[in-house]
């Protein structure tokens, strides 16, 4: 993987994930599909966050290898802007989810190509290459709340249908 491609398929996964928000009923995306879960806005903002986030502790790792990494999924950075933005109209979340996702692909394509090399420490994970790095909270994280959005959504339209 090199910055170039990173930033390539952050930038597909958020046009895809806006193509697709697209063609929704907005009314049913602040419905969660049973208590206790995400709604697809909630998982929006979510995505925002990441997206906000682990850019720049990427940057470090590739400028420090070996560096530590990570935080709990209880991280207030994280569950804050959840709480906070899960709510927000959808024409506002869709230009943050595009700007995060500028924000994101520009700053991942910058790491020269010496940085790619390096490793960090994750606190459950282990030693892991920056790739792989990438991978897991980055552009997989970015396509498993694409899916899980869409399977969230389906849950709570299947449920208006008489």
């Amino acid at each position: 993987m090199s910055g170039t491609a990173a930033a390539e398929e952050i930038g597909t996964g958020v046009a895809s994930l806006s193509a697709w928000l697209a063609e929704v009923d907005p009314a049913l995306l602040y419905e969660a599909p049973s208590p206790g879960e995400w709604t697809v806005m909630e998982l929006l903002a979510h995505t925002v966050e990441f997206l906000r986030y682990w850019p720049p502790v990427i940057v470090g790792i590739a400028a420090e290898p070996g560096l530590s990494f990570g935080r709990g999924l209880d991280d207030a950075g994280r569950t804050g802007y959840v709480l906070a933005h899960g709510g927000d109209p959808l024409e506002s979340m869709l230009q943050e989810l595009s700007t995060a996702g500028e924000e994101a692909q520009a700053t991942v394509a910058a790491i020269p190509a010496a940085g790619w090399e390096a490793t960090g420490v994750h606190m459950e994970w282990g030693e892991l290459t920056l790739p792989q790095i990438v991978q897991r909270v980055l552009t997989g994280h970015l396509a498993g709340h694409c899916a899980q959005a869409k399977a969230t959504y389906d849950a709570v339209s299947r449920r208006k249908v008489p």
